[in-house]
Protein backbone atom coordinates (compact mmCIF):
# COMPACT_ATOMS: atom_id res chain seq x y z
CA UNK A 1 0.00 0.00 0.00
CA UNK A 2 1.31 3.23 -1.15
CA UNK A 3 -1.17 6.18 -0.83
CA UNK A 4 0.47 9.77 -1.39
CA UNK A 5 -0.30 12.36 1.90
CA UNK A 6 -2.48 15.37 1.35
CA UNK A 7 -1.67 19.24 2.03
CA UNK A 8 -4.73 20.56 3.31
CA UNK A 9 -5.95 24.23 4.32
CA UNK A 10 -9.00 26.29 4.49
CA UNK A 11 -10.49 26.71 1.25
CA UNK A 12 -7.76 24.37 -0.05
CA UNK A 13 -8.42 21.60 -2.50
CA UNK A 14 -6.19 18.42 -1.33
CA UNK A 15 -3.03 18.03 -2.50
CA UNK A 16 -0.76 14.63 -2.61
CA UNK A 17 2.75 15.42 -2.13
CA UNK A 18 5.93 13.27 -1.07
CA UNK A 19 9.11 15.49 0.98
CA UNK A 20 11.66 16.56 -1.51
CA UNK A 21 15.39 16.47 -0.93
CA UNK A 22 17.11 20.09 -0.98
CA UNK A 23 19.59 21.68 -3.49
CA UNK A 24 23.14 23.22 -2.68
CA UNK A 25 23.09 26.79 -2.18
CA UNK A 26 24.98 28.75 -3.62
CA UNK A 27 26.35 32.68 -3.66
CA UNK A 28 23.41 33.81 -6.22
CA UNK A 29 19.84 32.12 -5.67
CA UNK A 30 20.52 28.40 -4.15
CA UNK A 31 20.13 25.57 -6.10
CA UNK A 32 17.98 22.59 -5.54
CA UNK A 33 16.23 22.24 -2.46
CA UNK A 34 17.55 22.55 1.31
CA UNK A 35 15.49 22.40 4.16
CA UNK A 36 13.80 24.68 6.49
CA UNK A 37 12.89 28.20 7.77
CA UNK A 38 11.79 27.77 11.38
CA UNK A 39 11.05 31.37 12.68
CA UNK A 40 8.54 32.86 10.66
CA UNK A 41 5.32 30.44 9.94
CA UNK A 42 5.10 29.34 6.41
CA UNK A 43 2.66 31.41 4.00
CA UNK A 44 -0.71 29.67 3.58
CA UNK A 45 -0.49 27.40 0.37
CA UNK A 46 -2.27 28.94 -2.69
CA UNK A 47 -5.42 27.17 -3.56
CA UNK A 48 -5.08 24.83 -6.09
CA UNK A 49 -6.63 21.86 -7.86
CA UNK A 50 -6.22 18.61 -6.77
CA UNK A 51 -3.22 17.32 -8.20
CA UNK A 52 -0.91 14.31 -8.13
CA UNK A 53 2.86 14.64 -7.09
CA UNK A 54 5.11 12.08 -8.41
CA UNK A 55 7.07 10.19 -5.85
CA UNK A 56 10.77 10.81 -5.45
CA UNK A 57 10.30 14.29 -7.07
CA UNK A 58 14.02 15.28 -7.06
CA UNK A 59 17.00 14.64 -5.21
CA UNK A 60 15.97 11.49 -3.45
CA UNK A 61 19.06 9.47 -5.43
CA UNK A 62 19.95 6.46 -3.54
CA UNK A 63 23.71 7.30 -3.27
CA UNK A 64 25.27 3.80 -4.28
CA UNK A 65 26.76 2.99 -7.41
CA UNK A 66 26.17 -0.03 -9.73
CA UNK A 67 22.37 -0.58 -10.78
CA UNK A 68 19.14 0.46 -9.03
CA UNK A 69 18.80 -0.21 -5.63
CA UNK A 70 17.06 -3.32 -4.52
CA UNK A 71 14.35 -2.90 -2.46
CA UNK A 72 14.73 -4.77 0.88
CA UNK A 73 14.78 -3.93 4.65
CA UNK A 74 18.04 -2.00 4.59
CA UNK A 75 20.37 -2.13 7.73
CA UNK A 76 20.51 1.33 9.26
CA UNK A 77 23.65 0.97 10.23
CA UNK A 78 24.54 1.09 6.46
CA UNK A 79 25.86 4.16 4.66
CA UNK A 80 25.85 5.03 1.36
CA UNK A 81 28.35 5.38 -1.44
CA UNK A 82 29.14 8.66 -3.46
CA UNK A 83 28.41 7.64 -6.26
CA UNK A 84 24.27 8.02 -7.26
CA UNK A 85 23.09 6.02 -9.91
CA UNK A 86 19.64 6.99 -9.84
CA UNK A 87 20.02 10.80 -9.96
CA UNK A 88 19.00 11.18 -13.77
CA UNK A 89 22.39 13.29 -14.56
CA UNK A 90 23.48 13.20 -17.93
CA UNK A 91 27.23 13.72 -18.98
CA UNK A 92 27.10 17.18 -18.86
CA UNK A 93 25.42 18.23 -15.80
CA UNK A 94 27.38 19.44 -12.90
CA UNK A 95 26.36 17.78 -9.95
CA UNK A 96 26.39 19.00 -6.46
CA UNK A 97 28.09 16.45 -3.54
CA UNK A 98 26.02 17.64 -1.40
CA UNK A 99 22.40 16.53 -2.44
CA UNK A 100 23.72 14.86 -6.01
CA UNK A 101 21.22 17.57 -8.34
CA UNK A 102 22.57 20.41 -10.73
CA UNK A 103 21.53 23.90 -10.79
CA UNK A 104 18.38 24.50 -11.82
CA UNK A 105 16.93 27.17 -14.15
CA UNK A 106 14.75 30.06 -12.90
CA UNK A 107 13.22 30.24 -16.88
CA UNK A 108 10.08 28.85 -17.96
CA UNK A 109 10.29 25.39 -19.61
CA UNK A 110 9.73 25.13 -23.02
CA UNK A 111 6.28 23.64 -22.41
CA UNK A 112 5.24 26.16 -19.83
CA UNK A 113 1.70 27.40 -20.00
CA UNK A 114 1.68 29.51 -16.44
CA UNK A 115 4.06 31.28 -15.54
CA UNK A 116 5.39 30.14 -11.86
CA UNK A 117 7.25 32.35 -9.24
CA UNK A 118 11.44 32.62 -8.52
CA UNK A 119 11.56 33.73 -5.38
CA UNK A 120 13.19 31.02 -2.87
CA UNK A 121 12.74 30.62 0.72
CA UNK A 122 15.74 30.76 3.24
CA UNK A 123 15.36 27.88 5.51
CA UNK A 124 15.67 27.77 9.34
CA UNK A 125 18.77 25.06 8.23
CA UNK A 126 22.30 26.26 8.71
CA UNK A 127 25.32 24.88 6.27
CA UNK A 128 28.39 22.85 7.51
CA UNK A 129 30.25 23.96 4.36
CA UNK A 130 29.91 27.86 4.61
CA UNK A 131 27.99 30.67 5.84
CA UNK A 132 24.54 30.68 5.85
CA UNK A 133 21.48 28.67 5.54
CA UNK A 134 20.09 26.04 3.08
CA UNK A 135 17.55 27.75 0.75
CA UNK A 136 14.49 26.09 -0.92
CA UNK A 137 13.53 25.74 -4.20
CA UNK A 138 11.27 28.24 -5.86
CA UNK A 139 8.12 26.98 -8.04
CA UNK A 140 9.56 27.31 -10.97
CA UNK A 141 12.96 25.41 -10.23
CA UNK A 142 10.74 22.80 -8.77
CA UNK A 143 9.13 22.42 -12.13
CA UNK A 144 12.22 21.56 -13.88
CA UNK A 145 13.54 19.53 -10.88
CA UNK A 146 10.13 16.93 -11.83
CA UNK A 147 10.95 17.56 -15.63
CA UNK A 148 14.24 16.34 -15.09
CA UNK A 149 13.24 13.32 -13.76
CA UNK A 150 10.62 12.71 -16.45
CA UNK A 151 7.55 12.94 -13.90
CA UNK A 152 4.16 14.35 -14.45
CA UNK A 153 4.37 17.92 -13.39
CA UNK A 154 1.14 20.93 -12.84
CA UNK A 155 2.60 24.09 -13.39
CA UNK A 156 -0.63 25.51 -11.66
CA UNK A 157 -0.10 23.90 -8.27
CA UNK A 158 3.76 23.98 -8.04
CA UNK A 159 2.98 27.04 -5.24
CA UNK A 160 1.25 24.42 -2.90
CA UNK A 161 3.57 21.82 -3.66
CA UNK A 162 6.72 24.17 -2.80
CA UNK A 163 4.70 24.84 0.76
CA UNK A 164 4.36 21.64 1.50
CA UNK A 165 7.73 20.09 0.57
CA UNK A 166 9.47 23.09 2.77
CA UNK A 167 7.09 22.39 5.99
CA UNK A 168 7.88 19.02 5.75
CA UNK A 169 11.48 19.84 5.65
CA UNK A 170 11.20 22.16 8.84
CA UNK A 171 9.34 19.34 10.48
CA UNK A 172 12.26 16.85 10.02
CA UNK A 173 14.89 19.11 11.20
CA UNK A 174 12.93 20.16 13.95
CA UNK A 175 13.07 16.53 15.26
CA UNK A 176 16.62 16.37 14.48
CA UNK A 177 16.95 19.15 17.08
CA UNK A 178 15.59 17.36 19.49
CA UNK A 179 17.81 14.26 19.27
CA UNK A 180 21.04 16.84 19.53
CA UNK A 181 19.43 18.48 22.42
CA UNK A 182 21.65 16.10 25.15
CA UNK A 183 24.73 18.10 23.09
CA UNK A 184 23.77 21.61 22.83
CA UNK A 185 26.73 22.26 25.54
CA UNK A 186 29.52 20.76 23.12
CA UNK A 187 27.66 21.89 20.07
CA UNK A 188 24.65 24.74 20.75
CA UNK A 189 24.61 25.22 16.81
CA UNK A 190 24.76 21.44 14.75
CA UNK A 191 24.61 22.09 11.09
CA UNK A 192 23.38 20.11 7.43
CA UNK A 193 26.17 18.42 6.10
CA UNK A 194 24.80 16.93 3.38
CA UNK A 195 21.64 14.72 2.84
CA UNK A 196 20.66 11.13 0.43
CA UNK A 197 17.59 10.46 -0.72
CA UNK A 198 16.80 6.55 0.01
CA UNK A 199 13.24 5.93 -1.64
CA UNK A 200 13.93 2.20 -2.71
CA UNK A 201 15.28 1.23 0.54
CA UNK A 202 13.37 -0.13 3.54
CA UNK A 203 15.22 0.98 7.05
CA UNK A 204 14.64 -1.68 9.52
CA UNK A 205 12.22 0.59 11.63
CA UNK A 206 10.32 1.33 8.52
CA UNK A 207 10.44 -2.89 7.49
CA UNK A 208 8.42 -3.59 11.06
CA UNK A 209 5.73 -0.74 10.84
CA UNK A 210 5.10 -2.04 7.65
CA UNK A 211 4.35 -5.58 8.89
CA UNK A 212 2.65 -4.24 12.55
CA UNK A 213 0.83 -0.61 11.94
CA UNK A 214 -1.71 0.67 9.90
CA UNK A 215 1.07 3.09 8.69
CA UNK A 216 2.48 0.66 6.46
CA UNK A 217 5.57 1.27 3.90
CA UNK A 218 7.08 5.00 4.06
CA UNK A 219 6.57 6.62 1.28
CA UNK A 220 10.45 8.14 1.18
CA UNK A 221 13.21 7.93 2.89
CA UNK A 222 16.28 10.32 3.54
CA UNK A 223 19.64 9.99 5.27
CA UNK A 224 20.58 13.45 6.54
CA UNK A 225 24.12 14.12 7.63
CA UNK A 226 24.68 16.48 11.27
CA UNK A 227 27.63 18.05 11.64
CA UNK A 228 28.20 18.52 15.33
CA UNK A 229 30.23 21.39 15.41
CA UNK A 230 33.48 19.73 13.89
CA UNK A 231 33.12 16.97 17.06
CA UNK A 232 31.54 14.58 15.03
CA UNK A 233 29.33 13.77 11.79
CA UNK A 234 26.11 12.02 12.79
CA UNK A 235 23.37 10.33 10.39
CA UNK A 236 19.93 11.03 10.77
CA UNK A 237 17.56 8.08 9.49
CA UNK A 238 13.96 9.46 8.41
CA UNK A 239 11.21 7.81 6.82
CA UNK A 240 7.94 9.86 5.91
CA UNK A 241 4.94 8.03 6.08
CA UNK A 242 0.96 8.60 4.39
CA UNK A 243 -0.57 8.69 7.67
CA UNK A 244 -4.35 10.73 7.96
CA UNK A 245 -4.44 10.75 11.53
CA UNK A 246 -1.93 13.09 10.96
CA UNK A 247 -2.90 16.45 11.01
CA UNK A 248 0.34 18.85 12.34
CA UNK A 249 0.70 21.73 9.54
CA UNK A 250 -2.53 20.68 7.55
CA UNK A 251 -0.51 17.58 6.08
CA UNK A 252 -0.87 14.06 6.82
CA UNK A 253 2.60 12.95 6.74
CA UNK A 254 4.30 11.64 9.93
CA UNK A 255 7.64 11.61 10.03
CA UNK A 256 9.89 9.34 11.51
CA UNK A 257 13.58 10.55 12.94
CA UNK A 258 16.21 8.57 14.75
CA UNK A 259 19.86 8.68 14.98
CA UNK A 260 21.38 5.90 12.73
CA UNK A 261 21.84 2.92 14.76
CA UNK A 262 25.99 2.81 13.09
CA UNK A 263 28.06 2.89 16.29
CA UNK A 264 27.68 2.56 20.07
CA UNK A 265 26.66 6.32 20.64
CA UNK A 266 23.33 6.51 18.72
CA UNK A 267 22.24 3.42 20.35
CA UNK A 268 22.84 5.04 24.12
CA UNK A 269 21.30 8.11 22.52
CA UNK A 270 18.01 6.40 21.65
CA UNK A 271 17.91 4.38 25.19
CA UNK A 272 18.39 7.99 26.57
CA UNK A 273 14.57 8.82 25.24
CA UNK A 274 12.50 5.90 26.68
CA UNK A 275 9.43 8.43 25.97
CA UNK A 276 10.45 8.82 22.36
CA UNK A 277 10.22 4.94 21.88
CA UNK A 278 7.29 4.57 23.58
CA UNK A 279 5.35 6.88 21.81
CA UNK A 280 7.18 5.48 18.27
CA UNK A 281 5.43 2.53 19.08
CA UNK A 282 2.15 4.09 20.80
CA UNK A 283 1.62 6.22 17.70
CA UNK A 284 2.85 3.06 14.94
CA UNK A 285 -0.76 1.33 16.03
CA UNK A 286 -2.85 4.21 17.15
CA UNK A 287 -1.71 7.15 15.62
CA UNK A 288 0.26 10.27 16.74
Amino acid sequence: RRRAPFVTAPHVAPLRIKPHAMAAPSPSPPPGCPMHAAPAPPPAPPAVVAAKLPAAATGSCPMRGGGAPAVGAADEAGGASSSCSSSGATPHEVLDPRNMMPVFSQTPARDQTVPLSKQREVSSIPKADEAGNWVYPSPQQFYHALLRKNKEAEADVMGAVVYAHNVTNERTWNQILEWEQPYRRVCPTPKLLRFVGRSEELSHGAWWTSKFSYLGKPFDRHDWFVDRCGLKTVRYVIDYYDDPKATEDGLEITIDTRPALDSLAAAADRCRRPVWQLQRVWGAFFGR
